[in-house]
């Protein structure tokens, strides 16, 4: 097994419960078939998608050794969890940081239709010497040659000290490894301003992050005389700017963020850095599921296109764009249609062929490689092109 080029920190890990019922219904009694029961949190969920897409990865946290998977010692081997190989398959590398502090609880009720009610408890306070060994233990990991990507995703429990993910940033940086934020609140602001390469909030986590703010309010967009090539685009951008939303992706590149990747409900998925949005990405067809590990697997696919690239760090061209929406879109995709988050159906690249990228660049954008003049939308088939997507669910 190659060493691991992705290292992924979850702050807040849970022993995730799903339920599956056939209607929820507030205050009536209901009868289920045994929980599905897993360590998990979102970063662990991340973590299994990479191993099922192919991509080594080494998984961290503060972790109750009662919960460690089958009894693993740190640096130990899962085998199977989510991956298309199934049994025998490789999974991620446990390199948890023990705590006398008992897991919280997710408890996920997935209804027929598809629809999900989570439940999370809040983390419970680890001593001030577990997160200074997992700080300790992830800096250590980033000098690794082979490390090309760190990903710090969920919740920020009340205890972290608040400058573990700060510095855990600059480390990164300072040994060349690119970073991924998936959290929300000040947590998410904190990481920007860091300087996080890559942060992933949704928009009702941007929507309350500047809630008390007036100028969160977008004004529409000016392409009012855009051309036929470029309509769709200055139509998508409207969109999304009478929702508010492009001003709260500006305001995070603002504070330092060199990316951001949105997650929009049925608007999709929109990539933007320091030039402005760059695309946004759909399913065709909603689909019904479990959505409960859509974004962790949006991240992942992420973290994948990510550690692929010659430089992780390197300006995307608008090919790489559509590569990383693509795959995105359709990785989260097939997390909806398995039972539990943390794992994607192994035919998730033909679902590549429902994504629809739309170019959300202005007229006098520039063009990336192989994509011609005024390229505004973009149909990838097969492995390395799309078709036509709309988002399935994105929940933590």
């Amino acid at each position: 097994m190659s060493r691991p080029a992705v290292a992924v920190l979850t702050l807040s890990p849970a022993l995730d419960l799903t339920l599956e019922v056939g209607e929820l219904g507030l205050g009536r009694s209901h009868r289920a078939a045994p929980a599905a029961e897993a360590l998990g949190g979102k970063g662990m969920n991340v973590a299994r998608v990479l191993a099922a897409l192919g991509v080594p990865v080494t998984t961290y946290g503060p972790v109750n050794e009662d919960h460690w998977p089958g009894g693993s010692s740190p640096g130990a081997s899962s085998f199977g969890e989510g991956s298309p190989g199934g049994p025998g398959a490789p999974g991620p590398i446990w390199d948890l940081t023990p705590t006398p502090s008992p897991l919280r609880r997710s408890i996920a009720v997935i209804e027929g239709s598809g629809r999900a009610t989570l439940v999370n408890e809040t983390a419970h306070p680890h001593p001030p010497e577990v997160w200074a060994q997992l700080q300790s233990t992830v800096a250590a990991r980033l000098h690794d040659p082979a490390v090309r990507v760190l990903v710090v995703s969920g919740s920020t429990p009340a205890d972290c000290p608040p400058g573990l993910v700060p510095e855990l940033i600059e480390s990164a940086h300072a040994a060349g490894v690119t970073v991924i934020v998936d959290t929300s609140g000040q947590a998410l602001l904190a990481a920007a301003t860091a300087g996080a390469d890559w942060v992933k909030p949704n928009d009702e986590e941007l929507a309350e992050l500047f809630s008390g703010d007036a100028a969160a309010t977008a004004a529409p967009s000016a392409a009012t005389t855009a051309t036929d090539a470029t309509a769709t685009a200055a139509a998508a951008t409207d969109d999304l700017s009478r929702t508010g939303v492009l001003d709260g992706v500006a305001r995070l590149i603002d504070a330092g963020a060199e990316h951001v990747l949105l997650s929009c409900g049925s608007d999709g998925l929109v990539l933007a850095d320091e030039a402005g949005p760059r695309g946004r990405a759909r399913l065709d067809e909603a689909l019904t599921g479990n959505p409960t590990g859509a974004g962790d697997a949006a991240v992942a696919a992420l973290a994948a296109c990510l550690a692929g690239r010659p430089d992780p760090r390197a300006r995307l061209g608008e090919d790489e764009v559509v590569e990383i929406l693509t795959r995105a879109v359709a990785v989260s995709a097939a997390a909806v249609l398995m039972p539990q988050a943390g794992q994607i159906h192994p035919d998730w690249r033909a679902l590549r062929e429902r994504v629809h990228v739309d170019d959300l660049r202005g007229d006098d954008a520039p063009t990336g490689p192989n994509l011609g003049d005024h390229a505004p939308t973009h149909h990838l088939l097969g492995d390395h092109t799309p078709a036509d997507p709309k988002r399935t669910g994105d929940r933590p």
